[in-house]
């Protein structure tokens, strides 16, 4: 009964902007707490290796942010890195034999690619899940690694919300590129409820492209660019570790700590779940925006995921299919058989499934990735890049972590070069 009323209570809490804020982002949860984000070292990072950087948001706040060197970059300059005279600063392009931090960044930008990685909910850039997967993105893709705090979180000013995140991942896009990164040679990496602020994000880089296009091709006074908007600014990829397809779905299977159903309760009462649901502010509808990314995409989910069903990552990757199969009825089933006989519905829903299951069995390719998972490419019609679904057998929530994943990424998006990217 207590805790009956406690569940309630929290569900009402729930209606309301400031708890709503709270219970998504649990941004107030600063793990590891009282961190030193001055001294990465403190937290398994090789000395200098790891930079503490603020970045400027168009609405004025200040994000706290990690700068990673791909390991290949720091192996080399170590030295300097670490204020040793003598140490190798031969393709720099500063003049200067010890070059400031910016210039060493600088540097590694044009001479490796880089993942924008946007976190997940709760903690900070300094909780050792995170750091773990900046070091294995810096060894094993070769790549750097910027890994911004969204507002509210850690030392970040401001309080998040759907808007404010995906501000925060402009404003980081925008640090890396006035430093010279190219917009090929960054890839944006979102890891669960970063997936839709990457999601969000993109979708924003491809509106904006594309308006660029067309004031490019028409001619517009006063536009700067010389070439289109489209090329100067869509990313290497990007890559959705454990997504979901929107946060309302997933409200209704989320399991807190793998172990507490979330909403399960409220399936009791009809229409109660979806009047709750009615008052939500942040939705994160990634479902919505996903099929305008043109630029290659791998979605990469695990089955012994507890947090997040595999089949979230499943319907993103559906989306894309959707135009091409035959179309569903636009009522249910159940309102058709008031109209014809029962068997003449399931026969003709039986077809038309049928006839689904075989068009999509042409559009997709499929194989095994022996020890890891299955893949599964769709590529009609993707000029720019494929969409992938790596379905993994193992990995849980932190599915990026796995080695098999890891090595999936540099093939998909050449990690080797700093420009290029290739096909599954």
């Amino acid at each position: 009964m207590v805790l009956g009323g406690i569940y309630a209570l929290l569900v009402v809490l729930g209606t309301t902007p400031f708890a709503q804020g709270q219970l998504i982002f649990m941004h107030n949860l600063k793990f590891p707490f009282f961190a030193q984000y001055d001294m990465p070292e403190k937290y398994d990072l090789a000395p200098f290796k790891t930079h503490n950087v603020h970045i400027h948001t168009a609405d004025n706040e200040t994000l706290g942010a990690w700068f990673t060197f791909a390991d290949p970059f720091y192996a080399t300059h170590k030295a300097h890195l670490l204020g040793l005279s003598g140490g190798p600063t031969s393709n720099l392009s500063s003049p200067s034999p010890l070059a400031s931090r910016d210039d060493l960044i600088r540097a590694a930008l044009r001479a490796h690619p880089t993942i924008l990685f946007l976190h997940g909910t709760t903690g900070t850039r300094a909780m050792r899940i995170r750091v773990q997967h900046y070091l294995a993105f810096a060894a094993r893709l070769r790549a750097n690694v910027l890994a911004p705090d969204y507002r509210g979180f850690a030392d970040s000013t401001g309080t998040p919300s759907e808007a404010g995140v995906v501000l925060d991942a402009r404003a980081a896009w925008d640090w890396l590129r006035v430093r010279g990164a190219a917009p090929a040679s960054v890839l944006i990496v979102g890891s669960s409820l970063g997936t839709g602020v990457a999601v969000q994000f993109a979708s924003a880089l491809e509106e904006e492209a594309d308006a660029g296009d067309r004031k490019t091709k028409s001619g517009v006074a006063g536009w700067v660019h010389p070439a289109p908007l489209a090329v100067r600014e869509r990313p290497r990829g990007v890559v959705l570790l454990s997504p979901f397809s929107k946060l309302e779905t997933l409200l209704d299977t989320y399991y807190i700590l793998g172990l507490v159903p979330l909403f399960a309760p409220l399936r009791t009462i009809p229409y109660l779940a979806n009047f709750i649901k009615g008052f939500m502010i942040h939705r994160f509808d990634s479902l919505a925006k996903v099929v305008s990314l043109k630029a290659p995409l791998l979605i990469v989910h695990a089955e012994d995921d507890l947090d997040i069903p595999v089949w979230h990552a499943q319907m993103l990757f559906d989306a894309f299919l959707e135009k091409h199969l035959p179309a569903l009825p636009d009522i249910m089933p159940e309102m058709v058989a008031v109209m014809a006989p029962p068997g003449v519905v399931a026969e003709s829903v039986a077809a038309l499934m049928q006839e689904r299951a075989e068009r999509r069995r042409e559009l997709v390719r499929v194989r095994e990735m022996e020890r890891v998972g299955r893949v599964k490419v769709f590529s009609k019609d993707r000029v720019d890049g494929e969409v992938v679904f790596l379905h993994t057998w193992w990995g849980a929530h932190d599915v990026g972590l796995v080695e098999g994943v890891q090595d999936f990424m540099a093939e998909m998006f050449d990690m080797d070069t700093s420009s290029a990217r290739k096909s599954i």
